[in-house]
């Protein structure tokens, strides 16, 4: 009898588990050459990246997607696209939140829609011909997040300090 009570939870959990967050992702990498140059892209989504390709300037996904809302995450190298990097699903532009550093753009998306999809990513590069400059601005919200660690990281060093202090004076 006790077995069979040890053995109920393992029997009735699974009835009631909830399905994976439609936020999990795959990972998958492509090797693209550049001027003869290999470069890596890498993609984490929580759709099915089957192809990449590199045509005519612009990084061209074939992607399948088996839910309604789609997430994905890419890190494209710099030298890959020219200028700030351009979104298209299936011909229409789609929004993206790009973050640069000095080597790679680090590009956040979603869009809806099940099936299959082309994907495509396209520098816009200045008139100039030069690379697009770097925002390195700080915003008001990232001084309010250094300031928070900072008095946090403050608060913790002080109040070790004083416990070390008395826990001292008491053995002293």
């Amino acid at each position: 009898m006790k077995i069979l009570l040890l053995l109920i939870p393992l029997i009735i959990a699974p009835a009631f588990a909830q399905p994976l967050s439609d936020k999990t992702g795959f990972k998958t990498s492509f090797d693209v050459v550049v001027d003869g140059k290999a470069f890596v892209v890498e993609a984490v989504s929580n759709f099915d990246v089957l192809d990449l390709s590199f045509e005519d300037g612009k990084l061209v996904f074939a992607i399948w997607s088996g839910l309604e809302n789609n997430f994905g995450e890419m890190q494209i190298p710099l030298n890959v696209t020219k200028g700030t990097p351009q979104f298209y699903l299936d011909g229409q532009k789609i929004n993206a939140k790009v973050m640069k550093n000095e080597k790679i753009s680090f590009v956040t998306f979603e869009f809806v829609g099940n099936g299959t999809h082309t994907l495509e990513v396209m520098g816009e590069t200045p008139v100039d011909g030069t690379s697009a400059p770097l925002d390195d601005t700080v915003k008001p919200d990232q001084i309010v997040v250094i300031a928070s660690v900072v008095g946090i990281v403050a608060a913790v060093g002080a109040g070790s300090t004083v416990a070390f202090y008395v826990k001292r004076k008491k053995s002293s």
